[in-house]
C-alpha cells in the first residue's frame, strides 16, 4: 500500500525542481514520470530524461516502504493549484492514485515503478567538495559561450579541468570563448571532462536554488554529480576531446583600453537597437579621445555612442557582435574592464580587474 501524508509547500519545491530533468520529447511514457519511493522514515523522488538524472530527499512519515510512477506534469500543476500550509495525502488504489487536500480530490493514472530506468554508477575517479558559491560563479561566468546543436559535440558542453590546485571551466562556440578558474587547496587530480549543456543549465538552475555553504562533486567513467544536503544530479558527460583552449588566448599584446563596466553596458544596449539584425556587428573605434561605439543597420540608420576610456596604444577601428560583449558584461562584477588587441584583425582579450581569473576571448567580425 503507497500512502503517505506531506505539507504542501514541503513537496512543491523538490517537484518543480525535477520537472527540468523530465524527458519532454517522451521517448518512453514511464519518462514523463517521477519515481517516488517510499523508505522508513523518507521520501525520495527521482526523475530522468537517460541522459541527466535528479534525485531529492524528503523526510516523510511512511507506513509501508513501496514505490510508485507519477505524471510528472499533471501532478505538478495539481500540488501548485493546492492552497498552501495545506498537508496533501497520497495514496493508491490499483493502478492510480489518489490525491487529497482538505476538499480537493484527484486521480491519476500511475506506471509501475519496476519500468522506471535508474542509472547505475561505478567507482568514482575524483570526489570533492567546493563552495557552492564559488562552483555557481565558475558555471555562471562561462556557459553562456557554449554552443548549441554545434555539429562539433564537444562545443556544444563545458570543459571542466581538474588540476592540481584549481578548478576550470571553460566554453566556447568557436566565434568566442570563456575561461573562469578557482583556486583550490591541495586538490591534487588532474582530470578533465566535458559537461553537456543541459546537464550544465540544470546544474545552475540547482545551485542557485539551494543554500548549501558547500556541495560535493563526483566524476565517475562518463557521468558527473552533484551532491547537495538534498539534491543529487547525475549526467552523463560528452566523449569527445576538447580542443586546446589556450591556444586560442590572443599573445603580443600591444594596445589596451580601460572602460567602466557599467558605462559600456549601458552604450552597447542603447546602440544595438539600431544595430543589423542579423549579424548585431558594432564598430569599436579606439580615438585619442576615448572610446567611441558605432552601430548602423540595412536601412542606413545609425547610433553613435562616445565613452570616456584610457587608452594605451594605437588607434584603430574593429567589428565585434555587440551580443558577444554584452553576454559577458552582464555577468561581471562592476569596475574596470581591460579590453586587449593585437591588431585591428585579431582576437579581443577581455579581462575585469576585479577578477584576475577570468578571461573572455571574441572573434573580430569584418568592417
Amino acid at each position: 500500500m503507497f500512502e503517505f501524508t506531506i505539507e504542501k509547500n514541503k513537496i512543491l519545491t523538490p517537484l518543480l525542481a525535477l520537472t527540468g530533468v523530465v524527458d519532454k520529447r517522451q521517448s518512453l511514457p514511464v519518462l514523463s514520470n517521477i519515481l517516488f519511493e517510499l523508505n522508513d522514515d523518507s521520501l525520495t523522488l527521482t526523475a530522468t530524461d537517460l541522459e541527466i538524472e535528479m534525485t531529492a530527499n524528503l523526510e516523510c512519515a511512511v507506513l509501508t516502504p513501496s514505490s510508485i510512477t507519477i505524471p510528472a506534469r499533471k501532478l505538478v500543476d495539481i500540488i501548485r493549484s493546492l492552497d498552501d500550509d495545506s498537508p496533501v495525502t497520497f495514496s493508491t488504489k490499483g493502478n492510480y492514485l489518489n490525491i487529497q487536500s482538505q476538499r480537493s480530490r484527484f486521480r491519476l493514472a500511475t506506471l509501475p515503478a519496476n519500468d522506471f530506468p535508474k542509472s547505475k554508477v561505478g567507482e568514482n575517479l575524483v570526489e570533492m567538495s567546493i563552495d557552492r558559491e564559488a562552483l555557481l560563479r565558475l558555471f555562471q561566468t562561462t556557459y553562456f559561450a557554449m554552443s548549441q546543436q554545434d555539429v562539433r559535440v564537444y562545443l556544444n558542453g563545458l570543459l571542466l579541468e581538474f588540476s592540481k590546485d584549481s578548478l576550470t571551466s571553460v566554453a566556447t562556440d568557436g566565434h568566442r570563448m570563456a575561461i573562469a578558474k578557482v583556486f583550490l587547496t591541495e586538490l591534487n587530480q588532474q582530470h578533465r571532462v566535458i559537461i553537456p549543456r543541459k546537464g550544465i543549465l540544470e546544474i545552475l538552475r540547482l545551485l542557485s536554488s539551494v543554500e548549501d555553504i558547500s556541495v560535493d562533486l563526483c566524476v565517475g567513467d562518463g557521468h558527473f554529480t552533484v551532491h547537495t544536503s538534498c539534491y543529487t544530479f547525475m549526467t552523463k558527460l560528452v566523449e569527445s576531446r576538447y580542443p586546446a583552449y589556450h591556444k586560442v588566448i590572443p599573445r603580443h599584446l600591444s594596445t589596451f583600453v580601460l572602460v567602466d563596466r557599467d558605462f559600456l553596458k549601458r552604450s552597447l544596449n542603447r546602440i544595438t537597437i539600431l544595430a543589423h539584425e542579423k549579424t548585431r556587428a558594432i564598430i569599436l573605434s579606439l580615438q585619442q579621445t576615448g572610446l567611441c561605439l558605432i552601430a548602423n543597420n540595412q536601412q542606413h540608420e545609425e547610433a553613435i555612442e562616445e565613452l570616456e576610456a584610457q587608452i594605451d596604444g594605437e588607434y584603430f577601428r574593429i567589428g565585434i557582435n555587440a551580443v558577444y560583449l554584452l553576454d559577458v558584461l552582464n555577468h561581471l562584477p562592476e569596475g574596470l574592464i581591460r579590453l586587449s588587441f593585437v591588431d585591428a584583425d585579431s582576437s579581443i582579450l577581455l579581462e575585469t580587474l576585479a577578477d584576475e581569473n577570468y578571461q573572455y576571448v571574441i572573434m573580430p567580425m569584418k568592417l
